[in-house]
């Protein structure tokens, strides 16, 4: 057994090794001033990419660099979120229809949750999650309808977000409520939300996406990044530190003691 966990070990660190090692040695092979430049920028390169599949591009970049972020405030922050897709598939949401908007349905969203959830008591989950998937997808149909009724554009721009975002933040939310009670749940939300920012942040960084599809072998620098942190960054700052929950009280023996000879002196 030991043998086998130390060779699962070096396993891990060969693999964290050539995770670094192969990219920079591509990324080195593109340089204009070796002759091998020209070979792998025009085979392992994605600069000329058509401008209609950029926007692809950049949706697929979001992904991975949303996990990245993730991982650095569940491990190395300790900061707890909604789940490891909700801050992603938010970012996208904030991309497509805009921060403003998408806050506020989602807070509306969350707040129907929070108002029906004695009355979403289920035999079993797959219930009570289909339940939330036709509630949120009801809220996505709302404001089409009332910007159709009358015209305003934003309101139709809402049913936009995408669906299955709304559903899992909701799912997730419903499920952090019922086990840890509605302060976790809010703290969670705020982490999640907060983390869906940074991500849509670096995305819109100017030249970030140039610099991937330049170098798409970075991709794979950011799953040794991941390993990374995982190893050796996982200081979990402020795992148990929710700001929504008051911090018990430590308990001093003889300040107990003494508060009970008060009481009981007053008693008489």
């Amino acid at each position: 057994m030991t043998n086998a966990r130390a060779d699962d070990a070096m396993k891990a660190r060969w693999l964290l090794v050539a995770l670094f090692a192969l990219p920079l040695g591509v990324m080195l092979a593109k340089l204009p001033v070796l002759p091998t430049s020209a070979f792998w920028s025009s085979f392992l390169s994605l600069a000329d990419l058509p401008t209609h599949f950029q926007q692809i591009a950049e949706d697929v970049l979001l992904v991975p660099l949303g996990g990245l972020v993730v991982v650095i405030f569940r491990l190395t922050l300790g900061l707890p979120v909604l789940g490891l897709f909700r801050p992603i598939l938010i970012a996208l949401a904030f991309r497509i229809v805009g921060v403003p908007i998408s806050l506020g349905l989602l807070l509306f969203a969350l707040l129907v949750i929070v108002l029906l959830r004695p009355m979403l008591k289920t035999n079993h989950s797959y219930a009570r999650i289909a339940v939330l998937l036709s509630l949120a997808s009801a809220l996505l149909f709302a404001p089409l309808i009332a910007g159709k009724w009358w015209d305003i554009a934003w309101l139709r721009e809402v049913a936009l977000f995408p669906v299955i975002a709304l559903c899992l933040t909701c799912e997730s939310f419903a499920k952090v409520l019922d086990r840890a009670g509605i302060r976790e749940a809010v703290w969670r939300t705020v982490t999640t939300v907060s983390a869906a920012v940074i991500i849509l942040g670096l995305t819109s960084v100017p030249g970030i996406l140039e610099l991937f599809l330049r170098f798409p072998e970075m991709l794979l620098m950011q799953a040794g990044c991941i390993l990374l942190i995982n190893k050796y960054l996982a200081f979990r700052l402020f795992e148990g530190k929710n700001p929504f929950v008051q911090p018990a009280r430590s308990f001093d023996p003889a300040a107990e003691h003494a508060i009970s000879i008060e009481s009981r002196g007053t008693s008489r």
